[in-house]
């Protein structure tokens, strides 16, 4: 797919010293493919191209995961596409890792293979795209700076600032119009799957989401904004104990619109209603995957207060710069990067179907500073 492309575009450039190797389902396909990107770069060292297919055929995708250490997959919708992947590396004690956005997938894959994988050591981290790793890693620093200060982090705001073209990739609008045409049903949990600890028990580390319900003007940015996802952060929380009592919201930030840029996000939310109900019809009126406007750029603001036990409060301020399209290129080089991470600290850590703090912590926010000029900036306010 298109993401994958410029995950293999980021390997040959970086070309770091691993094997690796591409999988698909067609061989000659997948190896022109790889030759183009190759040419277009100016790369000579090719990787082997495994065959193997994500829901029909078993026993040949573990053998191709057998061969490995890390597996990083950027095929979605997730939950249609990689369940039994996630399954064989949990088994098999292989480290895995995605681009999903799909909080469904996430809750589903916990339930079923959370214990397997902490048995096995293998660490199936979700989340590892533009759709969580600013703001996990985030929340997860300003956690990690109140602990150091003997304090705790009471809460957090993010506010994402996008590129002036950002919008809805096509990848993103496929996953959407699945899940939201899907069939819900089955006996509910207990409690959230995203809530459980590695001894099965329910976490006692609760966060609070307060996202906003609708568009909302921000004083500070005087910008508007609206709700976006914000269960990766509850999940870390859950397993490394921010807070028992978190309160975070998140906010995309975007100027008032006009009133033509207001019809046409109306116009959009119909279409994608349209393209639910009958995909046939109207799903090929949307942007495909690969296609969408470039994002530009993220920074995602931050904010935080953390206590004291004497009560003292202290608020604190951050911001992570990521310099170029988030929607699509820097998604699939964070997917890389967070492999890298997970190949180069195999042994590290537990295993379990984890978040991006949970499994990779700093570590990954150095790489990205390093490797992508990523730029995280946290202080005290």
């Amino acid at each position: 797919g298109f993401a994958g492309k410029l995950a293999a575009e980021h390997l040959l450039v970086k070309s770091y010293p691993i094997k690796w190797a591409c999988c698909a389902r067609n061989e000659a396909k997948a190896a022109a493919a790889v030759k183009t990107i190759a040419d277009r770069v100016g790369a000579t060292a090719l990787p082997p191209i495994e065959v193997a297919c994500l829901i029909s055929d078993e026993a040949k995708l573990r053998a191709v995961v057998k061969k490995t250490k890390v597996v990083l997959t950027c095929a979605g919708p997730f939950e249609k596409y990689s369940q039994t992947l996630v399954k064989v590396c949990a088994e098999e004690g292989v480290h895995y890792a995605d681009i999903t956005g799909e909080s469904d997938f996430f809750r589903k894959m916990i339930a079923e293979h959370d214990a397997t994988a902490q048995k096995t050591g293998a660490k199936i981290v979700i989340h590892c795209g533009n759709d969580a790793i600013p703001w996990d890693l985030t929340v997860f620093e300003m956690s990690k700076l109140a602990r150091s200060k003997g304090a705790e982090l009471a809460e957090a705001w993010t506010y994402g600032e996008f590129g002036a073209t950002a919008a809805a990739s096509g990848g993103t609008l496929t996953t959407a119009i699945y899940q939201l045409g899907k069939r819900r049903g089955g006996a509910k949990p207990d409690f959230d799957p995203l809530l459980k600890r590695p001894d099965g028990s329910k976490s006692e580390s609760l966060t609070k989401i307060t996202n906003p319900k609708q568009d909302v003007y921000c004083d500070e940015f005087a910008q508007y904004g609206g709700p976006v996802m914000a269960n990766c952060v509850r999940r870390s929380n859950a397993l490394l104990g921010y807070s028992a009592s978190l309160t975070y919201a998140d906010v995309m930030l975007r100027g008032h619109p006009t009133w033509a840029q207001w019809a046409g996000a109306k116009a959009n939310e119909a279409l994608v209603g349209a393209a639910v109900m009958a995909p046939r019809v109207f799903a090929r009126f949307l942007p495909a995957p690969g296609e969408g406007m470039d994002a530009g750029y993220l920074k995602l603001h931050g904010r935080g207060r953390m206590v004291e036990r004497d009560g003292k409060e202290t608020p604190l301020k951050s911001t992570y710069h990521f310099p170029l399209d988030t929607g699509y290129l820097m998604t699939a080089q964070m997917l890389v990067e967070a492999g890298m991470v997970l190949l180069e600290k195999a042994k590290a850590g537990p295993g379990g179907v984890l978040t991006p703090a949970a499994a990779l912590g700093s570590d990954i926010v150095a790489r990205l500073d390093k490797e992508l000029d990523a730029k995280f900036e946290l202080s005290e306010a």
